[in-house]
C-alpha cells in the first residue's frame, strides 16, 4: 500500500509526517495470536508456527479513511485530506535478458536541466574505463539510447542551414545574375541564426526538440521574406 503524502496539505492542518506514522500503526497493529505447536505438548513438535491476525486496514478505502486527527468539536482530518493512497505492486524486481541471455540493467535518468548528449558521451567513457576490469566472458551495451533521436535533430539543422544557404545562391544568382547581389541575403541566413540562438540564451532555453524546430524555421522565415534587393 503506497501512501502519497501531499506536504502541502499537510503543513496546511498543521501535521507532519510523523503524526501520520504514528496513527497508521496505532490504528494498524498486528497482535500475535498464539503459536502452533507451542509448550505444553506431550509430544516433541519439528517446528512452531507464530500465528497473526490480519490487520483492519487491507484496502485502499481503509487507508483512506484512516484518523489522523480529531477535535472536540467534531471536526475529523482523515488520511485521504492529506495524501493519495494507492495499492501498488508487491515487488518491482526486474528479470532483464537481453538477445535471450541474461544480463544486468541500469538505468541513467538526467537531472534537470542536464546535457542529454553530454552525459551520454560520459556514460560511454565509464563504462570503456569500467570494462577493463571485467571479468571474461562479461561484455556492455547500450540496448536503448534516446539520445540518438536528439543527435539526428541536430544533424538535421545543420542539414538545412547548408541546404538554406546553397538554394539562397542558386535562386539569387539565377534570378539576379550579380554575386554582389547574391551576398546581401546569403548573409541574412546566419544572422538570423545567430539572433535566434542569441533569444534563446537570454530566455535561457536549452537545445531541444521544439528549439530546434523553432530554428528551422527561422532559416525558412528567411528564404521565404527576404526581398531580393533591386539592381540598377
Amino acid at each position: 500500500m503506497r501512501i502519497w503524502i501531499d506536504p502541502d496539505k499537510l503543513a496546511l492542518k498543521g501535521m507532519t509526517v510523523s503524526d501520520v506514522a504514528t496513527a497508521l500503526r496505532d490504528q494498524n497493529a498486528v497482535f500475535p495470536a498464539g503459536m502452533v505447536g507451542q509448550r505444553p505438548t506431550t509430544e516433541r513438535v519439528a517446528m512452531t508456527l507464530p500465528v497473526l491476525t490480519r490487520g483492519r486496514l487491507s484496502e485502499v478505502s481503509d487507508y483512506e479513511n484512516v484518523i489522523l486527527r480529531a477535535t472536540p468539536d467534531g471536526a475529523i482530518v482523515r488520511l485521504k485530506d492529506v495524501a493519495r493512497i494507492e495499492l501498488g505492486a508487491q515487488s518491482y524486481n526486474m528479470v532483464s535478458r537481453l538477445n535471450g541471455k541474461p544480463t544486468t540493467l541500469m538505468m541513467v535518468n538526467l537531472q534537470s536541466g542536464a546535457n542529454a548528449l553530454t552525459t551520454m558521451e560520459l556514460v560511454q567513457e565509464t563504462m570503456v574505463e569500467a570494462a577493463r576490469d571485467f571479468p571474461a566472458g562479461i561484455t556492455w551495451s547500450i540496448p536503448f539510447n534516446t539520445t540518438t533521436f536528439i543527435s539526428d535533430s541536430v544533424e538535421k539543422v545543420v542539414h538545412t542551414l547548408l541546404e538554406a544557404v546553397g538554394l539562397v545562391i542558386i535562386v539569387v544568382f539565377v534570378f539576379l545574375q550579380s554575386w554582389r547581389a547574391t551576398l546581401i541575403p546569403l548573409l541574412a541566413v546566419p544572422v538570423a541564426v545567430i539572433g535566434t540562438f542569441a533569444g534563446m540564451l537570454a530566455l535561457d532555453f536549452s537545445i531541444n526538440t521544439l528549439t530546434l524546430f523553432g530554428l528551422v524555421l527561422a532559416i525558412g522565415l528567411i528564404l521565404l521574406g527576404r526581398r531580393s534587393p533591386r539592381v540598377r
